[in-house]
């Protein structure tokens, strides 16, 4: 019985160590990258869910967008693509054209840039033509 038992432990022992250390050929594992937390925020970038409206409320009105947020134009699915806008200064607010991208649609509407304020438009598909004003202020 001592002699299986040393057979046993003869054979074993080899292949038990065998599977604790990889051999010289064997690659190196892949681990994957560490993950790193995204930095935070400073007030300064603060972003703000977009402000929604729809182009016929906005004529003749003054909109008031805090900067880090935007302005979006709530209007009828399909016609994205087909609305388009302009400002008197750009470095206040641009308009973002909306249409698909990407798998995805998107509404057009305007990204504030600094605090002031501008002169604004909008014409839709079928050349309804809306002035306004966006005035961007501190959030």
């Amino acid at each position: 019985m001592k002699r299986s038992a040393l057979v046993v432990a003869a054979v074993a022992l080899p292949l038990a160590l065998a599977g604790c250390a990889p051999a010289a050929s064997d690659p190196a594992p892949v681990l994957p990258a560490p993950v790193t937390a995204a930095p935070s925020r400073t007030p300064d970038q603060q972003v703000l869910a977009p402000d929604v409206v729809s182009p016929a409320t906005l004529a003749g009105t003054e909109v008031t967008v805090a900067i880090g947020g935007a302005l979006v134009l709530d209007v009828p699915d399909g016609t994205e693509a087909e609305w388009t806008g302009s400002t008197s200064d750009l470095s206040i607010a641009e308009f973002s054209a909306g249409g698909p991208s990407e798998g995805a649609v998107f509404r057009p509407g305007f990204q504030v840039r600094a605090v002031g304020t501008t002169g604004a438009t909008v014409t839709g598909p079928d050349g309804t033509h809306v002035a306004f004003t966006i005035s961007v202020v501190a959030p």
